[in-house]
């Protein structure tokens, strides 16, 4: 099995779905991420210096979570909806072949990855099942697959970290808060998960195959006491 995740930024794949790529990887699946920009509108340093230093995080965040990692360098914070960048993205996939792509939701908060959303679409086309992947603290996104991704927070984590010049203290932050808000969801307060939404199209319906495991159940029960029970002492 191969997913092929399409994101708009050097840190995107790390923060949004981390923890999901290490879970495929652990089911055996061949990972790569497909970076759309150059990272180099993302700080305060020289744009060329900063888009070399983010690619030099972004390969080492790769290597933590075990994934291939191809680089577009198209220019960062003015990626559109073109037909250059659509064609760029059709190229790569039919020659990647994937079972499952990934990308931004169409109603992201960045217009980068709002771009990366519609071109991942035509990209997609009949040639596999797409999954948007859950916003920035998820704002009016509402999810239809949930992937456990408790025994890998701490790979997620250590990710995120890999990219210095973002201070990524603050995404690890915001992923715990997310992670626990998206495990209590399905009834797992203690855990982490990551959030996703598949919108079925012909053909690709039902994509569970290829969806690593959700959080277990946890149902919401009162108990009552049973009939034979002993009444407690006052």
């Amino acid at each position: 099995m191969h997913i092929a995740l399409i994101m708009a930024h050097p840190d995107d794949a790390d923060i949004y779905c981390g923890g999901s790529i290490a879970a495929w990887r652990s089911m055996g699946a061949t990972v790569t991420i497909l970076i759309a920009t150059d990272g180099s509108k993302g700080g305060d340093f020289d744009p060329e210096e900063l888009a070399q230093l983010r690619s030099k995080e972004a390969t080492a965040a790769a290597k933590v979570l075990d994934a291939n990692l191809i680089q577009l360098n198209f220019p960062d914070g003015e990626l559109s909806q073109s037909e250059e960048f659509a064609s760029r993205l059709t190229t790569e996939i039919l020659h990647l072949q994937p079972n499952l792509l990934v990308a931004h939701a169409p109603n992201d908060y960045h217009a980068d990855h709002r771009a990366v959303s519609a071109g991942a679409l035509i990209a997609a086309s009949f040639r596999a099942p797409l999954l948007w992947v859950d916003p920035m603290m998820g704002n009016d996104f509402l999810p239809n697959y949930y992937v456990d991704i408790t025994p890998f927070q701490d790979q997620k984590e250590q990710a995120i970290l890999c990219h210095t010049s973002q201070g990524p203290e603050h995404f690890v932050e915001m992923s715990r808060v997310q992670g626990h808000f998206r495990s209590a969801q399905c009834g797992q307060l203690e855990g982490f998960a990551e959030a996703f939404r598949h919108d079925p199209i012909h053909p690709f319906a039902d994509i569970r195959s290829l969806i690593p495991p959700a959080p277990p159940l946890q149902p919401v029960v009162v108990k009552s006491p049973t009939k034979n029970a002993s009444p407690k002492p006052t």
